[in-house]
């Protein structure tokens, strides 16, 4: 879902690697970390995918990305998705 969200290229593989859940009482975050390889397997990008899901109505979710450089020192690109 988040690979065709995010514009990656159909050839390149979006692997998770890394999840966190914290859950409260208004506002539960998934937070997921992807690397980005292209055909070759050698990392391009590294993301940070962030779900914040509102508990109560209107019971609504954001999703928020970072694009970051593969040594993920570097931000690229950041926003939020629509979905």
């Amino acid at each position: 879902m988040y690979k065709e969200l995010l514009g990656i290229p159909k050839d390149h593989v979006f692997v998770r690697t890394d999840m966190k859940w914290d859950i409260g009482k208004k506002i539960d975050i998934d937070t997921f970390w992807y690397d980005e390889k292209d055909t070759a397997d050698h990392i391009v990008a590294r993301y940070v995918v962030k779900v914040t899901k509102f508990v109560y109505p209107p019971k609504k979710s954001l999703i928020s990305f970072n694009k970051y450089t593969p040594d993920s020192l570097s931000l690229l690109a950041s926003g939020e998705l629509q979905h």
